[in-house]
C-alpha cells in the first residue's frame, strides 16, 4: 500500500518535470524569436532606415531660412546718391517647430530682462490675454461655478475677457508687457525668415544679448536697413515708400508676391519707383542653415545673397534742389507780398524734360499752407502732382491749336484777321484779353489772341462768323481737335515709367460756345507732365518721346562710377511723330520765340533778360475756386462762385537747338483783377539754373566716359486772359467773360 502511494507520487513528479522542460523549451524558442525580432529591428534602425532617422533628427534641430538684403541704391544722372540704405542693429528670433509655447515665453522673459522693448502697441485684447495668463487665480474668479458648468470653454474665455477692467490691467508690470510684446513678435512671419524682436537696438543691447545667446535658442543679433535720402534734393515722393517689417506685404498684392517667393513679412516697395522697379531693387536674399545643438544656435551661410540692382535716374539732383528752392521762394513771396490777391494760392508744379530723349531732368510740386500755431507758412512736397493733378491750362495750348488749323486746312501761314470782340445772337460776346487789331498767325501766338483761334474754330466747325448772328457749329470738330492734340500728349498717357498717371479729363459739354473755348485751352484739363511733353514735341518738330525717369541699371557694387557694370540701358522711347511740313513748325517756333523775346510778347516782361534764347507760350485760365478736399466749387458769403486764375507757362531753349523744355502750372494763382508774373518768374529762374549748372560743370569737372551731365540735348508783366462762355448750374458755375488791359 505504501509502495503504491510512493509510486503515484513519483509519477506525478515525473509528469511535472516533463511539463516544466517543455515549457522551458517553449520559453527558449520564444526568447530566441524575440531576440531575432529585436536584432532585425535594430538592424533596420541602424542600417536600413538610418538615413531617414538621421534626416528626421537633422530636421528637428535645423531650420533653413532666408535673410533680406539691402535694396538697390538709386542715383541721379550724375551718380549722386538719391536713395541709400542705413544699417540698423536688430535682434531676431527664429522659431523651431518643436519649441513649446512655455519655452518661447521663457525666452521672451529672459530677453525682456536684457533689452528695452516698446509695448505701447499692445492692444487691449493683448493685455487681457496677458492678464489671464499671469493672474490665473483671479481669472478663474471672474466666472461662477454655475457659468463654468453651463458654458463651453470659448464662451467662458469670452466672458472672462469682458469682465477684465482697466484697474485689473494696471496690475501688469512693465516686464510682463515687454515679455508679451516680445512673444508676439516671435510668432510673426514664417519659418523661412527671422522675426525681428527689436529694430534699432543699442550697441549695449547687442553686446549683452550676444553674451547670452547660448541660453536663448533661436535668438540672434543681425543688421537690418532703412532707406535714407542723402542728396541735396532731399526726399521726394517720386522715389516711393518701402513697407516696414511690421507691415510686410500689402494686402492687395499679397497673393502676387507670395507666388513670386515672397514671405508675409518681407519689405517691399509700396509706391512709385520703389514699387515700379521692385523686381530690380529687392535683390536676392541670403540663405542660411540654423542648427540648434545642445540649445546653442549656429548659423551656416549657404548663399551670400546680393543686394538690389542700382538704378540711375534721369533726374539731376542739383537742378531739382535749385528748382525746389525757386518754387518755394516764389510761393512764399507771392503769399507774403500780395496776400489778398493770392489768398487762394496753395500749389505750384514744374517739369523739365530733355525734348530730344524724353528724360525727366526735374519734376517738382509744392503745396504752401499757413500754420496758425507758428504763424508761418509751411511748404510740403507734392511732386507726384505733376502727373496726377490736372488743371485747365489756358492759352499755352494755342501752339497745338494753330498747328491743327494748318493740318485741317482752315488756317494758312501769314493769314490775317482783325482781332476785335465777336458778338453772337443772344448777347454772347467773345474777345481777347485786349483788342489786338490786324494780326497774323505769328502775332496771335506772340500777343495770345483769343479771337484768332476762335475764328479758326468757326471755320473748322463749318460756320461763318456774322456779327450778331447765331453760333451754330459742327461739334465733331471737338474730335478733330482732340485727335490732333492727343498726338502731342494732351489728353492721353505720356508713357512715363511711374504708376498712377492721370490722363486728364475731357469736357463733356459739347456746345458751339465750348468748342471755341477748347481752342484757347478753356475746356479739357491736363497734367503738368502732359504739358511738358506737348511743348517738347513742338520743340522737336513733332517727335514725341515718353518721359523717362530711369536711365540705366547697374549691378550692385562699391566700385566708383567707371568700375560699375551696366546691366541695362533704357533707350529713348519715341511714341509717335506728328507728321507736318517743317514750315508749319517753323512758324509756331517763330511765334513762341516772339512771345518771350519781343517787346509786347506776353512773356517779354521777364524773359527779356534771358541769355539762353528761349521760346515759349504763356497761359491764363479762368477757373472757379474748388475745395481742396472735396473738389466741389466754393461760394462766397453772397452765394457767388469765387473766380480765380490759373497761370501757366511752356518754354524751351535754346530756340534754334532745344535741349531743355519746361512746363509751369500755378493753379488758383490769383484773383482775376490782378496780374502776377509768378509762372514767368519760376520758368525763367528754372531755365537760368539749368544753363548756369551746365556752365559750372563744363568749367570745373570733365564728364566721366559713362556718366551723363546736363545738358543732354546733344544725342512781372502782362498776361492774357481767355474769355469763355458756359451755362451755369448749381454744381458747375459758368466761366465768365472777362477782358484784361
Amino acid at each position: 500500500m505504501e509502495f503504491r502511494k510512493v509510486r503515484h507520487m513519483v509519477d506525478k513528479i515525473l509528469k511535472l518535470i516533463k511539463s516544466l522542460v517543455f515549457r522551458i523549451h517553449i520559453l527558449k524558442i520564444v526568447s530566441i524569436v524575440l531576440f531575432l525580432v529585436i536584432c532585425f529591428r535594430l538592424y533596420s534602425i541602424q542600417v536600413t532606415y538610418s538615413p531617414d532617422y538621421t534626416n528626421y533628427i537633422e530636421r528637428s534641430t535645423t531650420v533653413e531660412l532666408q535673410k533680406n538684403v539691402p535694396r538697390g541704391v538709386i542715383y541721379d544722372r550724375n551718380f549722386d546718391v538719391l536713395v541709400d540704405n542705413e544699417a540698423v542693429n536688430t535682434i531676431t528670433y527664429q522659431l523651431y517647430s518643436d519649441v513649446s509655447k512655455s519655452q518661447m515665453k521663457d525666452i521672451a522673459s529672459q530677453l525682456a530682462n536684457l533689452i528695452e522693448v516698446d509695448f505701447s502697441k499692445l492692444t487691449s485684447r493683448d493685455l487681457k490675454d496677458l492678464y489671464l495668463e499671469v493672474f490665473k487665480e483671479e481669472a478663474n474668479e471672474l466666472v461662477t461655478a454655475k457659468e463654468i458648468k453651463e458654458l463651453d470653454d470659448n464662451e467662458i474665455y469670452q466672458l472672462q475677457l469682458s469682465r477684465i477692467t482697466d484697474e485689473m490691467l494696471e496690475k501688469l508690470s512693465d516686464h510682463d508687457k515687454e515679455t508679451q510684446a516680445i512673444y508676439i513678435n516671435m510668432n510673426k512671419g514664417t519659418n523661412l525668415t527671422s522675426n525681428i524682436i527689436k529694430k534699432g537696438a543699442t550697441q549695449d543691447e547687442i553686446a549683452i544679448v550676444s553674451e547670452h545667446l547660448e541660453s536663448l535658442p533661436g535668438v540672434n543679433t543681425d543688421v537690418d536697413w532703412d532707406r535714407t535720402y542723402p542728396s541735396v534734393a532731399g526726399i521726394s515722393p517720386i522715389y516711393g515708400r518701402v513697407s516696414s517689417y511690421e507691415q510686410g506685404l500689402p494686402a492687395n498684392l499679397s497673393g502676387y508676391y507670395k507666388a513670386h517667393d515672397y514671405q508675409s513679412n518681407d519689405r517691399v516697395g509700396l509706391s512709385q519707383l520703389e514699387l515700379y522697379y521692385e523686381a530690380l531693387l529687392r535683390g536676392s536674399k541670403s540663405q542660411y542653415v540654423l542648427k540648434n545643438e545642445n540649445e546653442v544656435s549656429n548659423y551656416q551661410e549657404i548663399y551670400e545673397g546680393q543686394r538690389g540692382y542700382e538704378l540711375v535716374l534721369s533726374l539731376d539732383a542739383e537742378l531739382q534742389a535749385a528748382l525746389n528752392k525757386i518754387v518755394e521762394d516764389e510761393l512764399i513771396a507771392a503769399k507774403t507780398n500780395r496776400p489778398v490777391a493770392t489768398q487762394y494760392l496753395r500749389e505750384a508744379y514744374v517739369v523739365m524734360l530733355n525734348p530730344n530723349t524724353g528724360e525727366v531732368l526735374s519734376m517738382t510740386g509744392k503745396v504752401i499752407e499757413y500754420n496758425e500755431e507758428t504763424k508761418q507758412y509751411e511748404i510740403y512736397d507734392n511732386s507726384l502732382g505733376t502727373i496726377q493733378n490736372a488743371f485747365t491750362m489756358g492759352s499755352v495750348v494755342k501752339g497745338a491749336s494753330l498747328l491743327a488749323g494748318y493740318h485741317y486746312g482752315v488756317t494758312d501761314i501769314n493769314q490775317y484777321i482783325t482781332d476785335g470782340p465777336l458778338s453772337f445772337k443772344g448777347g454772347l460776346i467773345k474777345k481777347s484779353w485786349k483788342t489786338l487789331g490786324y494780326i497774323n498767325d505769328s502775332d496771335a501766338l506772340k500777343f495770345s489772341s483769343n479771337v484768332y483761334f476762335m475764328l479758326q474754330t468757326i471755320r473748322l466747325g463749318g460756320g461763318t462768323y456774322v456779327p450778331g448772328g447765331p453760333l451754330v457749329l459742327d461739334v465733331s470738330a471737338f474730335d478733330q481737335y482732340r485727335e490732333f492734340f492727343n498726338q502731342f500728349g494732351l489728353g492721353v498717357s505720356t508713357g512715363i515709367d511711374l504708376p498712377n498717371e492721370s490722363i486728364g479729363l475731357i469736357e463733356t459739354n459739347k456746345t458751339s460756345g465750348k468748342l471755341l473755348d477748347f481752342s484757347i485751352g478753356q475746356a479739357d484739363i491736363y497734367t503738368t507732365m502732359q504739358l511738358a511733353q506737348y511743348v517738347s514735341t513742338i520743340a522737336t518738330s513733332g517727335r514725341r518721346y515718353a518721359p523717362q525717369i530711369v536711365k540705366d541699371v547697374y549691378l550692385p557694387s562699391n566700385e566708383e562710377v567707371d568700375g560699375k557694370q551696366l546691366v541695362k540701358s533704357f533707350e529713348p522711347k519715341l511714341l509717335n511723330i506728328v507728321q507736318m511740313d517743317q514750315k508749319y513748325y517753323d512758324r509756331v517756333h517763330e511765334g513762341f520765340k516772339r512771345a518771350l523775346q519781343e517787346s509786347g510778347g506776353t512773356g517779354y516782361s521777364v524773359f527779356y533778360k534771358a541769355d539762353f534764347n528761349p521760346a515759349g507760350k504763356t497761359g491764363t485760365a479762368q477757373e472757379y475756386l474748388r475745395d481742396t478736399e472735396t473738389g466741389r466749387y466754393v461760394k462766397d458769403e453772397n452765394g457767388d462762385f469765387i473766380e480765380v486764375y490759373n497761370r501757366t507757362l511752356i518754354a524751351y531753349a535754346p530756340a534754334d537747338n532745344p535741349e531743355v523744355a519746361i512746363a509751369v502750372v500755378i493753379p488758383q494763382a490769383e484773383l482775376p483783377t490782378q496780374s502776377d508774373a509768378a509762372s514767368l518768374n519760376i520758368g525763367y529762374e528754372a531755365l537760368k539754373a539749368y544753363f548756369d549748372l551746365n556752365k559750372q560743370r563744363i568749367q570745373t569737372t570733365p564728364t566721366p566716359q559713362n556718366q551723363d551731365s546736363i545738358p543732354v540735348g546733344e544725342t512781372e508783366g502782362g498776361a492774357e486772359t481767355d474769355q469763355v462762355e458756359e451755362t451755369p448750374t448749381q454744381d458747375q458755375p459758368s466761366t465768365p467773360n472777362i477782358s484784361e488791359d
